[in-house]
């Protein structure tokens, strides 16, 4: 069980993974779109205060649409990548059953920013005041056809604050100190996905190949995922963008461990901790040489 001295991530780069394409959105774009969203939100206001339904239903959506796209706007500085953490395994769990493993290297998830859920709950919340406005102007004049149009865009306004609530929820879960966290966690028994409000355990046993899904040609747009196949089931596509690890190490760990039973031994440890924490500062290096190369 010793870490070989040179340790390099054993498969290499899968196809087109590398960085996303899209620059951060700066500062500055960010006030003026944020300038932007509320002069919509005053003119719309301002329409259905005069009860002018067409206009404010027109003002609802370009508010709600231009809150949608602020909210997967990628924000800051380029991402810094952090590896896994080696942890008690209970701390993952309401402590109410015992986990497979004592010790676990975890994957830490982000689901969601502070910034993707106020914009979503701001632009669904403030939409969908407009639109119950031009809804109740309708009524009273009487001009039920209008209610074909108004009630589809309220549904959908809902559904913004809706994924707003759940994206400020999972952040929190994903900051605050004491609460369970979100991700996956490798240990000697097998892989545990750890959800909101549940935890799926897959024992290796059960893992019949990992292979990565390559993006498409040329493209740096898109999820990066990986493929678990596993016996009895259909195969499982994991997204791995949203982890505070390199999407490259954690493709490596699940199929490096899954193809080398021999070495499942030295998870749950520092060795396996230390091997990890060696991929994540290669992976690091080689994306960044990789983004500067093309810029």
């Amino acid at each position: 069980m010793s870490a070989d001295t040179e340790d390099p991530i054993p498969y290499p780069l899968p196809a087109n993974w590398d960085e996303r394409g899209m620059a951060a959105v700066s500062p500055v774009a960010y006030a003026f779109i944020a300038l932007t969203a509320a002069a919509l939100l005053l003119l719309g206001v301002s329409c259905a205060v005069r009860g002018d339904v067409l206009w404010t239903v027109f003002w609802a959506v370009c508010f709600g649409a231009l809150m949608a796209g602020l909210s997967v706007s990628r924000e800051g500085s380029p991402r810094r990548y952090r590896g896994p953490a080696l942890i008690n395994a209970v701390a993952l769990t309401r402590a109410d059953r015992e986990p497979p493993d004592s010790w676990v290297h975890f994957f830490r998830q982000n689901l969601a920013s502070w910034g993707l859920g106020w914009a979503l709950l701001l632009g669904g919340s403030g939409s969908g005041a407009l639109l119950v406005v031009a809804g109740m102007r309708v009524v009273e004049r009487d001009a039920g056809a209008w209610l074909l149009l108004i009630v589809p865009l309220a549904l959908a306004a809902a559904v913004l604050v809706l994924c707003g609530v759940i994206a400020l929820v999972a952040a929190f879960r994903s900051a605050s100190f004491g609460r369970i966290p979100i991700g996956i966690s490798l240990g000697r028994a097998g892989f545990s996905r750890h959800y909101l409000d549940a935890i799926e355990v897959v024992p290796w046993e059960q893992i019949r190949a990992v292979s990565a899904l390559a993006r498409d040609d040329g493209s740096t747009e898109g999820p990066r995922r990986v493929r678990i196949e596993r016996e009895g089931r259909e195969p499982w596509d994991l997204g791995l963008d949203d982890y505070a690890a390199p999407p490259w190490v954690l493709y490596a760990a699940l199929r490096y461990w899954q193809e080398h039973p021999e070495r499942r031994d030295e998870l749950s440890s520092t060795v396996a901790q230390q091997r990890l924490e060696r991929w994540c500062a290669e992976a690091s290096v080689a994306l960044l040489r990789r983004s500067a190369a093309r810029a």
